[in-house]
């Protein structure tokens, strides 16, 4: 039986600015993804998405991504709650 692969996760979050500044990185990220670039666990991730504790993911089909560049600004305004977060925005 075959499988899918998914794109490599990024080791840190500096990797991910450094890509994105050359153009060359993902503009949107996995759960997976995400939670490594945070420093969580996948566990942890999925758990404050359902209790409203990071932004809001983007859905496409059954994809559940997150916006690399929404999620720097997050981090940079002290990772406020996402009700918080989306009255900022």
């Amino acid at each position: 039986m075959a499988t899918m692969r998914r794109p490599p996760v990024p080791e840190g979050l500096g990797d991910v600015d450094k890509m994105t500044e050359a153009g060359l990185g993902p503009l949107l990220l996995t759960a997976k993804q995400a939670a490594a670039i945070c420093g969580r666990s996948l566990r942890t991730w999925r758990s404050w998405d359902s209790g409203g504790r990071i932004p809001r993911p983007v859905r496409i089909g059954r994809a559940t991504l997150w916006r690399v560049s929404e999620l720097k600004e997050w981090v940079a305004a002290g990772c406020p709650r996402r009700a918080e977060w989306e009255s900022h925005r």
